[in-house]
């Protein structure tokens, strides 16, 4: 019995012995300062815990510059406390490095050292100094993000600006179309209709075989065709889009301006939701399905005339097309002498940044396309990278003379 109870003791002794060994003190780091080299003028906050510390135990720090650790924070007070609660804090010069060391009440600490002492040191813990934030991995993205939200900024700001310029300047055109129009018919056109009605008196009180009276009935033909052709003219000045949606509704308008030509099928159809377009290009858009819907209408012969409106998420689409007489290869590559029908859609097309195609064949009909980009096209439109190019390019050109023509094939 008593030897089972020897062997129980020194088996229990030699337990407690391990377990005592083996849950010795640790210090951890709570809060590190900021990295950096040696600066006399500078302290730091740095701060910790112990675990396992005994009554009268100290915490020593150092603090590493290039090659050697200084003891923390002063020659003449390198000790820091344990409170109760098992912390330490204390002040520390700046370091690449920070080190942490428990001793006991006898240890004296070097002031300075190549390496850290491990005589009469019971724990201790090292530690890289914290990075500065403009180190940290996430500084240079934030940079490039931050960067890009100002130059987004901005550009959106100027957008804004140009676009305002833009709108002010479109009502100036568009108030100044409709001031010509409106002094073409009651200055040029009047002038000319009167003379007409003078002539054509004049013509009615000549003989029947009067020798001149053939050529002044074709001058009364010309006067007729000319009257005509400025009416067209004026309502095409005074013509635009008032609604940003209602391309549909004033294209259908235009057939009834030109006379309501009977026995032609005159179709609209519509493909996606209409869509607001931008003031700054509504009026040149309009005017170009206008040109190519006046042309079919009086040059092509055609007994089916159609227009396709298309608003995708990529583009506005326009398509005229009609099953008449086509236009003259020769016509369609250079245009005609003295008209700008072709030539002015094309100039307008390309200050808008769209594209024009052309296809007729003689006898086969003819297709005239129009393409925008929905960038450019639209008021809510995904992006504004094209609008940039766009509004740059249209203000260099905004104040060009636009071109007026009212022949097929000009």
């Amino acid at each position: 019995m008593m030897i089972l109870l020897g062997v129980s003791s020194l088996l229990a002794g030699c337990g407690s012995a391990s377990i005592a060994g083996s849950a010795g003190p640790t210090i951890e780091f709570t809060s590190v300062p900021v990295a950096g080299s040696g600066n006399p003028e500078k302290l730091s906050v740095i701060k910790g815990r112990v675990t396992g510390a005994q009554a009268g135990q100290r915490i020593v720090l150092y603090a590493r510059g290039e090659t050697t650790w200084w003891v923390q924070p002063f020659a003449n007070q390198p000790f820091t406390l344990i409170q109760a609660n098992s912390k330490w804090s204390s002040s520390t010069h700046p370091g690449t490095e920070y080190a942490a060391l428990l001793v006991g009440p006898d240890f004296k600490p070097p002031l300075t050292t190549a390496v850290l002492p491990t005589e009469g040191v019971l724990a201790s813990a090292v530690t890289k100094g914290e990075l500065a934030f403009w180190h940290r991995w996430w500084f240079p993205p934030l940079c490039v993000i931050v960067g890009a939200a100002v130059i987004l900024g901005a550009h959106r700001l100027r957008l804004h600006q140009m676009t305002k310029k833009m709108n002010l300047r479109f009502e100036e055109r568009l108030a100044e179309r409709t001031r010509v129009a409106q002094q073409l018919h009651d200055t040029l056109l009047q002038g000319v209709l009167s003379a007409s009605m003078q002539l054509h008196v004049a013509v009615d009180g000549l003989p029947e075989d009067a020798p001149t009276k053939p050529a002044l009935n074709r001058i009364l033909q010309l006067m007729g065709q000319v009257i005509e052709e400025g009416r067209n003219t004026l309502r095409g000045l005074r013509s635009s889009v008032e609604d940003a949606h209602d391309l549909e509704s004033s294209f259908s308008r235009i057939p009834l301006e030109l006379g309501d030509k009977q026995g032609i099928d005159f179709r609209i159809l519509v493909e996606g939701s209409p869509l607001a377009l931008r003031s700054t290009i509504r009026d040149d858009v309009y005017s170009i399905g206008r040109e190519a819907l006046v042309n079919a209408f009086r040059h092509s012969g055609a007994n089916n005339i159609d227009v396709e409106l298309e608003y995708a998420a990529s583009q506005l689409r326009i398509l005229v097309r009609d099953d008449g007489c086509g236009i003259d290869p020769r016509i369609l590559k250079s245009g005609r002498d003295g008209h700008w029908g072709l030539s002015g859609m094309r100039e307008r097309a390309k200050r808008i940044g769209a594209k024009l195609k052309v296809l007729s064949r003689t006898q086969g009909g003819t297709e005239i396309e129009l393409r925008v980009p929905s960038d450019v096209a639209f008021e809510s439109g995904p992006s504004a990278a094209a609008l940039k190019w766009f509004t740059w390019r249209y203000l260099a050109k905004a104040d060009r003379a636009e071109p007026v023509a009212k022949k097929r094939g000009g």
